[in-house]
């Protein structure tokens, strides 16, 4: 059984910035994107879709990544968007530290990198030789000395991501049936 939420008319602006004039809380803008037609199905696999990507360290491209996976998918693109709101600079730090922290137990691992070998290895990039500019030495050369890094996150963040998107698909799923469970009695 799909149910289906209509959009009602006169509800632009549900992706007003906060704090702008006439800008929505995180409220305000959750219940216009449950008014746009969609499955409730949709959106809970869209917010899943935001809270695994939010895990991921991919900063400053993140919305982007949810918005093709959501898409991709099939799934409420608004909610994948409003999911990424999950990973934010105060949430990061724990996300990260913790997804690293995983990544080194499930790939059996030694022990996580001390804050001397970060600082060692974080010198050693700044030091790579930029008197000749080429962008895919440098790349390489950041790559080699952050992977030790990079592949505990990765592999933990997929992880936590996945765990934390699962649990949310469910609660959005739910919100999505209650809302249009309200719509319909109040009709």
């Amino acid at each position: 059984m799909q149910m289906r939420i209509r959009r009602r008319a006169g509800t632009s602006g549900a992706f007003d910035a906060p704090g702008t004039p006439g800008g929505r809380s995180v409220r305000r803008a959750w219940a216009s994107m449950l008014r746009l037609d969609t499955t409730p199905h949709a959106v809970g696999l869209g917010l899943a879709t935001g809270v695994f990507v939010s895990f991921l360290p991919v900063l400053g491209i993140q919305m982007l990544v949810a918005v093709a996976i959501a898409w991709a998918g099939r799934a409420n693109v608004g909610a994948a968007v409003l999911g990424t709101w999950a990973g934010n600079p105060f949430t990061w730090p724990v996300m990260w530290i913790g997804s690293y922290l995983l990544g080194i137990v499930l790939l059996g691992e030694a022990g996580a990198m001390t804050v001397e070998e970060l600082h060692r290895t974080l010198v050693r990039l700044a030091e790579t030789p930029s008197s000749r500019v080429d962008p895919l030495a440098m790349l390489n050369t950041a790559g080699l000395l952050l992977w030790p890094i990079l592949k505990p996150l990765f592999v933990g963040s997929m992880v936590l991501g996945l765990i934390s998107g699962s649990a949310l698909y469910f609660i959005g799923r739910r919100a999505a049936e209650a809302f249009h469970t309200r719509r319909q009695h109040q009709a």
